[in-house]
Formats: C-alpha cells, structure tokens, sequence
C-alpha cells in the first residue's frame, strides 16, 4: 500500500519516469522514511498501469542514456490516491512484530538475558531517535517527524519501565 501510495503522489505532482522516482524515494528526505526496494518501484509502475491509475505518456531520452518511459497519473488514478490517503489516515495495521514473538516467549530467557535483550533494544531505539531528530529538517513533512518520534519516546519509556521492573524482581545487574 505504502509503495503505491508513493509513487500515485508522485505522479500526481508531475509526469515521471522509473529512474527518477527511484532518485526522489531513496533521496535523503525520503529514504529514512520509507523502506522500498527498487525493483517494487518498476513492478508498481507496471501494476498501475495494467489497472488504468497511470499512463505512459512519452520516452525521455538523455545524451548517452537509453530511453526512459513516463508515466502520468489518470483521474481514476488521482480517485485512488485520494481513497488510499483517507484509508492511510484511518487503518491501523495490527502488524506483528519480530518483538512480540520474543515477548510471547520471555519464559524462554535466564533473567540476565531478558535484562541484556530490553538494554540492547533500548540502545537501538535511542539511536533510532536520534537519527530522526537528526534528519528531521529532510523529512517530507514534519508531521511524518513528530508521530516517529512520539512512538519512538513511547517505546523507550516501555523499554525503561520494562528495566525497571526487571531489577525490582531480579536486582540491578552487577
């Protein structure tokens, strides 16, 4: 969904072709943000244009380049990126998460283990978090910004709790 979202408003902004969007989503304002591989770039082209959101309008050459097909967005195409957005806004994704399996099984560590697993994660997050406050002023919108670092704080506050509550019952590691 968040592929094809992408590349409708990018289509909704101008006429593009494969190369180019590939530049934009990797760019470092929009990378950090969202994972996306190149080959789901070309593949998603291909779907929007087989179900009528997007059209080919013309090659683009370069000097030395072979030639560049671009793609435009369709009014059915502009109905869809408005629905999508709408749905994007409104769907919460019950997402399971490599972590929940590794919470459903907590049993399965020594003590020590568990405490070494929620610090080691801890470090991630807060280096996670740092990073997105470092690259903020790139993002496409500081709202994508504030609502990464809301969860990101949410999950290091858990995390601490999660410490916390470790060394009450286990005692602080030596």
């Amino acid at each position: 969904m968040t592929t094809r979202l992408l590349i409708l408003w990018l289509l909704a902004e101008q006429p593009q072709h494969g190369y180019r969007l590939k530049a934009i989503l990797t760019d470092a304002g929009f990378a950090p943000w969202f994972a996306l591989e190149d080959a789901s770039i070309y593949a998603m082209l291909r779907s929007l244009t087989k179900q009528g959101l997007a059209r080919v309008v013309g090659e683009e050459q370069t000097a030395g380049r072979p030639a560049r097909t671009l793609y435009k967005i369709t009014p059915e195409g502009r109905r869809t990126l408005k629905e999508g957005l709408i749905d994007a806004f409104t769907i919460v994704h019950p997402r399971p998460e490599p972590i929940h399996a590794a919470l459903a099984a907590t049993d399965e560590f020594e003590p020590a283990e568990l405490r070494s697993a929620y610090a080691a994660r801890l470090l991630r997050v807060s280096k996670r978090l740092a990073k997105v406050r470092e690259q903020a002023l790139a993002a496409p919108t500081q709202s994508l910004v504030r609502r990464e670092i809301a969860l990101l704080e949410a999950e290091t506050s858990w995390l601490n709790s999660e410490l916390n509550n470790h060394d009450q019952q286990w005692g602080a590691p030596a």
